[in-house]
């Protein structure tokens, strides 16, 4: 049997998203240490509130600390590129949150850095560690509905970004697309394996007035082997989420405006996912004397209390990746294939700022 030697993990950002990974990699016996780096003091004070960080004030003592083996990068977007390529540099495997970089130049440079240093890095699509997305991808590959020939999502949201995030600001967050959306994109990739060759976007103006980004989009994406692809975002039509803590948050935002939706179709039958109504269903086509016919044969649904499981698996993601840089292998989604998503995000925020198709395939 194979010897597991576990390891120190730092977490470079502890702002929300930094404090819940923080949490997970706190429960795990292969994490020998744990680190919490955040500029913000105020940040870094709510990081010591969890068991076993010890919060670092430089990233010089990150870098010259051979025990740390593995840094999650959970910082602003404008930071992505730097850390990375500190860390890769330093020796460190790699998990970075998406958008890779805020542009496609950046993001191609931390790719190569890792290719140069053979290093470990993995970006952050936990939408692939997700039950509700994982079942679509099986279903897709066991040919269950043949070849899938359109992609259609419809994703409806308050806006919780906030006045004061950096998410809403050009040269912080980048992009709702490389934010926000880089996720819905990545999905129709991996699920059909195959590249888009061109994509049309369209944005009206905002409803949100003191965001710099983009608060909607429709696109329109054509992949090489001819299925097509539709996504449609609107920021701030739902219902403003203030949350009642003895409540499930999905179930009181069911009903208040919030979609998010695939409807997946194929030669032989379709997929439908609806992460609000809980529900994940499948139909399969047939032939009868006058008309194609369509019947419903697989339905599934969860709790509550698998609502993270099932469509935000960080939880899973992070436990994968420990497991995978303490056992030597490699990471789940190669940096290269998460580019590809960059480069789609890429082309489609020019769509939107040019009003024209852009052509992926060069």
């Amino acid at each position: 049997m194979k010897t597991i030697t576990p390891i120190a993990v730092a977490v470079l950002g502890c702002g929300r998203m930094g404090r819940s990974v923080l949490t997970t990699l706190s429960t795990l016996d292969r994490v020998e240490r744990l680190f919490g780096f955040d500029p913000d003091p105020a940040s870094l004070e709510e990081s010591k509130k969890i068991d076993r960080v010890e919060p670092v004030a430089d990233l010089e003592s990150i870098w010259g600390n051979p025990a740390i083996k593995l840094v999650f990068i959970t910082a602003p977007n404008h930071s992505h590129k730097d850390l990375a390529i500190a860390a890769l540099r330093a020796g460190k495997a790699v998990m970075l949150e998406k958008p890779i970089a805020l542009t496609m130049e950046d993001s191609a440079e931390v790719v190569k850095v890792a290719q140069e240093e053979q290093a470990f890095l993995q970006i952050g699509f936990e939408l692939r560690y997700s039950t509700l997305y994982t079942q679509v991808k099986e279903w897709i590959d066991e040919g269950k509905i043949g070849q899938v020939i359109n992609i259609h999502s419809n994703y409806i949201c308050s806006e919780f970004h906030g006045k004061h995030s950096w998410r809403g600001r050009n040269d912080s967050g980048g992009s709702m697309m490389g934010e926000k959306l880089s996720h819905y994109l990545d999905l129709p990739r991996w699920w059909t394996g195959d590249e888009v060759k061109e994509v049309y976007g369209a944005s009206a103006p905002n409803v949100v007035p003191y965001f710099e980004v983009h608060d909607n989009y429709h696109l329109i994406y054509r992949f090489t082997g001819g299925a097509v692809g539709h996504l449609t975002f609107m920021m701030a039509v739902a219902e403003t989420f203030h949350g009642d803590p003895l409540e499930n948050p999905v179930s009181q935002q069911a009903e208040d405006g919030h979609e998010l939706r695939f409807l997946i179709t194929g030669t032989k039958g379709a997929i439908a996912t609806d992460v609000f109504r809980r529900t994940l269903r499948r139909w399969k086509f047939g032939d009868s004397p006058d008309r194609l016919t369509s019947q419903i044969v697989e339905r599934k649904t969860w709790t509550p209390e698998d609502d993270h499981t099932w469509f935000h698996n960080t939880t899973d993601q992070a436990i994968d990746i420990v497991h995978r840089v303490s056992e030597g292998r490699g990471p789940l989604t190669l940096p290269q294939d998460s580019l590809e998503t960059m480069r789609l995000v890429t082309a489609a925020e020019e769509s939107v700022d040019q009003g024209r198709i852009i052509s992926l395939l060069g």
